[in-house]
């Protein structure tokens, strides 16, 4: 046995785990140093990302993003009537309360029936992409599915008149910015179909529990564009689990990966799994580091539209949105608004 190995084995396991630590910090800041000069995360940082919130329980990132919201403090909250209502700032905070308590928050008022009812026909016209390949657009046939889940391309959905609209809903930015406690940048929009074509959890359709990790920190605005019930699908999560040093370690440690719900129902109580099932057109927020997951679908389908904002840029990296149909009140919008429109892309600036 070498000398090395030998006081290896003498070391304390902690000691280790600091020092490696201390490593990846030092590695995650070269990559994030590297992203401030090229606008791109490498692999081997986004992973370090990860790594070190999973081997901190959520604490690097908390830090990180305290120090990142510092250098850009949220505007003005604009008033006026929203999606979500006519907020005041007492609305507003207990909101945000909610949020940082339980990791969710559902709004009493539902988006206009018009409005869910153009995007749901939308959904039913325009091509997708279906699971496992994603290689080929094709429009879903509600009476023959045949993937668990067709995810539509950002980009589609950023040209969409009526997405464009929702993005500009200061009601729901205002929310973003009470809690992401800085100026939000609109990250990006997804919408899908989950179906019933399996009969079983799929990873692929995210119907097992997880955390995300996109970026430092973020928060998701979800809209259910059909009803949603116990039968198709509803989303569900662990209340409070966003929470930094909640996560059971001994399963931090397996990395970034699924979990069965036996294994989480040893974690946590009964009363802390929560299941949202309700109308077209109602809108919650979610920090989706709780963990989560959608559903498995019993019988018909469910369509949800989903909106991420952030604090910064770095992690997952997917090119700029590019912007080449929209109003004029959109580009008034972004003009304003630069932070947050700094990850859309237009052909004649402005």
């Amino acid at each position: 046995m070498s000398l090395r190995s030998i006081i290896s084995k003498l070391i304390p396991q902690k000691v280790k785990d600091k020092i490696n630590i201390k490593k990846q910090k030092s590695f995650f800041l070269e990559g994030y140093n590297d992203f401030l000069v090229t606008g791109k995360t490498s692999q081997d940082a986004y992973m370090t990302l990860i790594n070190l919130y999973c081997r901190t329980n959520g604490r690097f990132n908390e830090i990180m993003h305290k120090k990142l919201a510092a250098l850009n403090p949220p505007a003005v909250k604009k008033e006026g009537e929203g999606l979500i209502g006519k907020l005041n700032e007492k609305d507003f905070s207990n909101i945000n309360e909610t949020l940082k308590k339980d990791g969710y928050v559902s709004f009493n008022k539902k988006i206009p029936a018009e409005i869910v009812k153009k995007l749901y026909d939308y959904a039913l016209k325009a091509p997708s992409l279906a699971a496992p390949l994603y290689d080929k657009k094709i429009v879903y046939d509600e009476n023959n599915p045949v993937s668990e889940i067709y995810r539509f391309d950002i980009q589609d959905l950023v040209n969409n008149s009526d997405i464009q609209a929702l993005i500009m809903d200061e009601s729901l930015i205002n929310v973003a910015r009470n809690y992401l406690e800085s100026e939000p940048i609109f990250d990006f929009p997804a919408m899908w179909w989950s179906t019933c074509f399996l009969k079983e959890a799929s990873s692929e359709a995210a119907q097992l529990y997880h955390f995300d990790m996109d970026r430092i920190k973020w928060l998701k605005i979800f809209i259910y564009l059909n009803d949603v019930t116990p039968e198709n699908g509803p989303h569900s999560y662990i209340k409070g689990s966003h929470q930094t040093g909640t996560k059971p370690q001994h399963l931090l440690n397996r990395g970034y990966v699924r979990i069965s719900d036996k294994e989480l129902s040893k974690e946590y109580k009964k009363e802390d799994f929560i299941t949202i099932c309700a109308e077209a057109g109602s809108v919650f927020a979610g920090d989706t580091k709780c963990w989560h997951k959608g559903t498995p679908l019993k019988k018909g389908h469910r369509l949800a539209l989903e909106f991420e904002y952030t604090t910064s840029m770095f992690g997952s990296t997917n090119p700029k949105m590019e912007i080449l149909n929209c109003s004029d009140a959109f580009k008034k919008f972004c003009k304003d608004n630069e932070r947050y429109a700094s990850n859309f892309s237009f052909n004649n600036k402005y």
